[in-house]
This record gives C-alpha cells, sequence and structure tokens, in this order.
C-alpha cells in the first residue's frame, strides 16, 4: 500500500485531521501532492502533506490554490509529559527534513497548520522562518459573538437588520465567481486562478458536506455581499467574502458572519477568519473579537533562480 492510500485511510478513521490536509481536498486541488508518514511504536503518530510544482525544470513545493496550510502534524496526547513531547516532535521533524531532502526539491515554502508550534528542528536544518496571523473565534454562538464585536460592527449589523437585507443560500458558485471577479475588477484587481480550480474545491466541499455559499439581498433584489465558507470538525474557514462596491456601507458583510454562525451551530466549534498580514484585514478581523493566533511560514531554497523569482513576486 503507498503511502497516499495509507493516508487516505487515515484521514478516514481521523476526522479531526484538519480540512485542508485532508486528502480528497489535496485531490481537488491545482497541485500533485504526496505524504510522508512517521510511525512511532508500530503506529502512524504524525504526517507531513506537500504539494509541489515544476518550474523551469525545478521542483518547487508550496501551497496550492486556496488552501491555507499545509506541512506537519503530530498526533500526540495531551498529558504528554514536556520533556517526551520535545523528543518526539524533534524524532518525527527530522525525520521529515531527511525525507523531504531526499526528494531533491530545490524550493519550499508552507504555512503550517497554527497547532504545530515547534518550527526549531527546520531552523536547525536552515530553514528560514517568519510569524504570521490567523484571527479565530473560540465561540460560534451568536450571542457570545455579538459581546465581543467592536462597536462600529454592531451599528453594521443593526443598519443591515434597519434596511431589510435578507439572506439567500441559492447563490450558484457561478454567479459567485463573477461576482468575485466584478469585485476584484472594481479594485483594479483580478483572478489569479482560474474558474476550475475553484469550482473542483467548491464541489468537493459540497459532496463532502463541509461548504456553503451564503449571500445577502435588499428588498430591491440587488446583491449586497456573498460568503463563501467550508469547515471540518473543529472549525469553520472564511474563504472568499466579495462586497458589492456600491453596498460596501450596508452592513451586508457583517450580517454575513452572523448568518455564518448560524448555519455552523452543531457543525463545529470555532470560527477562522483566515490569516493575513495586510493591516485593514487585520483590523477588520480584530473588530469581530477574534483572537489573533500565530502560525509558522517556512522556506528553504537550493536555487539562486527560484529565491530571486520568490523575491520579485513578493
Amino acid at each position: 500500500m503507498s503511502n497516499q492510500e495509507t493516508y487516505r485511510k487515515l484521514c478516514q478513521e481521523h476526522p479531526d485531521i484538519p480540512l485542508f490536509m485532508q486528502a480528497w481536498w489535496l485531490d481537488a486541488s491545482d497541485m500533485p501532492w504526496d505524504v510522508i508518514l512517521y510511525t512511532n511504536k508500530g503506529k502512524i503518530a504524525g504526517f507531513y502533506v506537500y504539494s509541489y510544482v515544476q518550474k523551469w525544470g525545478h521542483t518547487l513545493i508550496t501551497q496550492p490554490t486556496l488552501t491555507q496550510y499545509s506541512g506537519p502534524f503530530l498526533f500526540l496526547p495531551n498529558d504528554l509529559p514536556l520533556a517526551q513531547r520535545y523528543s518526539l516532535e524533534n524524532k518525527a521533524y527530522n525525520y521529515f527534513i531527511a525525507q523531504l531532502e531526499a526528494k531533491k526539491y530545490h524550493f519550499i515554502e508552507q504555512n503550517w497548520h497554527h497547532s504545530q508550534t515547534n518550527h526549531q528542528p527546520f531552523y536547525w536544518q536552515g530553514f528560514k522562518q517568519s510569524t504570521r496571523y490567523t484571527y479565530v473565534l473560540d465561540n460560534t454562538d451568536t450571542e457570545a459573538v455579538w459581546q465581543g464585536l467592536s462597536s462600529d460592527k454592531k451599528k453594521k449589523y443593526l443598519r443591515s437588520e434597519q434596511s431589510d437585507l435578507r439572506l439567500s443560500l441559492s447563490l450558484s458558485h457561478v454567479d459567485f465567481y463573477h461576482l468575485y471577479k466584478q469585485c476584484l475588477s472594481h479594485k483594479g484587481q483580478h483572478i489569479y486562478y482560474p474558474f476550475k480550480t475553484f469550482e473542483k474545491l467548491y464541489l468537493a466541499a459540497k459532496d463532502h458536506q463541509c461548504g456553503q455559499i451564503l449571500a445577502i439581498y435588499d428588498k430591491q433584489n440587488q446583491l449586497h455581499a456573498a460568503l463563501w465558507i467550508v469547515w471540518d470538525n473543529n472549525a469553520a474557514y472564511n474563504m472568499i467574502i466579495p462586497i458589492v462596491e456600491a453596498h460596501k456601507s450596508s452592513g451586508a458583510s457583517t450580517r454575513l458572519i452572523f448568518e455564518a454562525m448560524r448555519l455552523l451551530q452543531g457543525k463545529t466549534k470555532q470560527f477562522d477568519f483566515e490569516g493575513s498580514m495586510i493591516q485593514g484585514v487585520a483590523l477588520h478581523n480584530q473588530s469581530f473579537g477574534a483572537q489573533q493566533i500565530p502560525f509558522h511560514h517556512l522556506q528553504k531554497s537550493h536555487s539562486k533562480l527560484l529565491s530571486l523569482w520568490r523575491m520579485f513576486k513578493q
């Protein structure tokens, strides 16, 4: 049985494996992928998932489109003494590093899941680390969320109620993509991935009953904003939220977050706004009372060409 086949079975046995590391999500992504399995005492104690592309004859390990994190994930008991925990992490991570280096990659760049906090073994092996942040609401109960809102966000939500804005779950993924495209175009920006890339992920999440598009309309049936969310057993993820420029002050985007909370009741525990180092996005997420959670961004290069390409792209 190949590592991928074993990993597919592992994902079925462990539904708590984060969404973006699930085999079915990776299958729907726009890159080939593979996995390294780490065993301890005859049992799988962790894994390292990675996706890759070929560029200019070089192998580049990186994040697929709309896939927020990859890399290592360990199954460690919560009550494990710290000395034993660090020992197991070091053994597992050193194994992952050795297996990665054997793949002869030329450049690697990944965002780790925020539950994986120890990057030191990678640092010791020449990986560069930077800290990034996501914002997470630990409680999706709307009353609790309301208490944590900034005064400005409360005003916007009340404005949406006074305007009789209504929720719809019938916006198609085709129309959602075009809405997002139009909203970006209004800002002089463009979508960096084709419709088929989005569609494959959307349909995969729908097939697994863990994805939904929400939209807000006014009394004249004009669309104000929409939201695509996906979720796993532990968290929901704010994937894309296009807001129509003419209605950006209507409170529709704030209303969407609340409607998402209602829809998610009983489905998951947290709401993850997704990471962004952009100041405006970060301040927006903070205004919902979401907790700032750090996660690791790691990279290493064996190619001057790809290092220069990455610097130019950034």
